[in-house]
């Protein structure tokens, strides 16, 4: 008996580098969100364990060259060794910067459209766990940010937006 042969479409495939633990629980929650099986994209998200931007983009060319990517981006805070040096290590590597300014809890807690001009990352952070109740660290506070928060946010959050084109479509809208 003749089986018909199948198409098979080929997975487009993404890096996301998360700069700590809270960029990658963050990821991996939206990947939960918006990333089903046989969607045509393959996640791989990885933690660079902080150490700063350069660091971050440094893990992720490692990373990168252990199999072949059709996006690399990273998620980082602008708060540490974020400057041209880095900036061009990234553009030179073809790795897309997605940056928190000045770090994830200001992008979360825009999301909840609560006001994060003029504040240090200290000030950010401790705003952010007196608003969730904790670090944003802590996967509790993902039942913050259901699908329809998330959706409503995008238009509004650049990185949000860049996330979500990464997670459905492994592309970066130009």
């Amino acid at each position: 008996m003749r089986r018909n042969p199948t198409m098979r479409q080929v997975a487009r495939t993404v890096l996301l580098v998360g700069e700590g633990d809270a960029e990658v629980q963050f990821m991996l929650h939206l990947k939960g969100l918006y990333v089903q099986r046989g969607s045509g994209v393959v996640v791989t998200i990885k933690n660079a364990r902080g150490k700063g931007a350069a660091h971050v983009v440094d893990f992720a060319f490692r990373q990168s060259r252990n199999a072949a990517y059709d996006m690399k981006a990273t998620l980082l805070d602008t708060d540490s060794d974020w400057n041209d040096k880095t900036r061009a290590a990234a553009r030179k590597a073809k790795i897309h910067v997605m940056s928190c300014q000045p770090c994830l809890e200001a992008v979360l807690l825009t999301v909840h459209r609560a006001p994060v001009e003029g504040r240090t990352t200290a000030q950010l952070k401790q705003a952010f766990s007196a608003r969730f109740g904790s670090a944003a660290s802590d996967t509790s506070i993902l039942r913050h940010f259901s699908r329809d928060v998330v959706d409503e946010a995008r238009s509004r959050i650049t990185v949000l937006s860049e996330l979500f084109n990464l997670l459905t479509r492994a592309e970066i809208e130009t």
